[in-house]
């Protein structure tokens, strides 16, 4: 037997698989993946009522992510950034759909974990003088993990210090424990003051809709790691929100769930 004509073909053969299950997974979790000048005719978030619609740097967006909170008030010195808790009351998690765990890796460790952040941003001038503003973010290798809400609240919800049931924390991977990744997308539009005003933090879009009402957000994640008792498991998240005739963000799916492979979810 050749190892070395083997080798190559068993790295062929994982290559082609990773590959596979990327391109399904973009499918899945961001469809609208593309340049924004093929996207904004067809885009179904934009306005109907658009003036016009231009493209923006993506770091107009990604730099204010994590700037709402200085300290970080959750886990820090993590720069703070959604977190997303299940409709029944069980799961809590965070993915890092802007790069700001991996940001706090690198500059703790002096390692990456890969993950790159892609998509686009959108401003539609509105006749009112407002614009509403288009995200479309695609996050690979994005930090992904979970707690326990009964553990959180017994622990008087510290975050930090409270241990993860998925994946690890920021903190933890510097610490040496392996990191849960996977693919995030983020989809979301929402009004500014302006045709060119700064853009928000996302937190801020979320804990205060009224002051950029109407908001619309889907975000959706597939992370692949170890449950806390070692066993291989996926943490899937989809979130589905937006303002109602009050400017309360609602949600309509809070998904965030734990399968490990023996049909558990990271508890049993």
């Amino acid at each position: 037997m050749n190892t070395q004509n083997t080798k190559k073909s068993m790295y062929a053969t994982n290559s082609w698989k990773n590959t596979f299950v990327l391109t399904i997974l973009l499918g899945i979790l961001f469809p609208a993946v593309g340049k924004a000048d093929s996207v904004e005719s067809a885009n179904p978030l934009i306005d109907d009522n658009c003036i016009s619609v231009t493209k923006r740097p993506l770091s107009h967006f990604l730099n204010t992510q994590g700037t709402l909170n200085n300290p970080p008030q959750f886990f820090p010195a993590v720069k703070d950034y959604v977190g997303w808790a299940g409709g029944d009351g069980v799961n809590f998690a965070l993915v890092d759909y802007a790069g700001l765990a991996n940001e706090y890796i690198k500059a703790n460790s002096e390692h990456s974990i890969g993950t790159k952040v892609n998509g686009f941003v959108l401003e539609c001038a509105l006749p009112n003088g407002k614009a509403q503003i288009t995200v479309q973010l695609l996050t690979e290798k994005a930090l992904g993990f979970a707690q326990s809400i009964e553990d959180l609240a017994n622990n008087d919800f510290n975050f930090l210090n409270t241990p993860a049931i998925f994946g690890a924390k920021a903190q933890d991977v510097v610490n040496g424990e392996k990191p849960a990744t996977g693919l995030a997308s983020l989809s979301t539009t929402f009004s500014i003051a302006a045709p060119g005003a700064d853009l928000p933090d996302f937190i801020d879009v979320v804990f205060n809709p009224a002051s950029y009402a109407p908001v619309k957000m889907n975000f959706k994640s597939i992370t692949f790691g170890k449950c806390s008792n070692g066993r291989k498991a996926r943490l899937n998240l989809h979130q589905v929100g937006s303002t109602n005739d009050q400017n309360a963000l609602v949600f309509t799916k809070e998904k965030v769930d734990i399968v490990d492979e023996k049909g558990g979810n990271c508890r049993n």
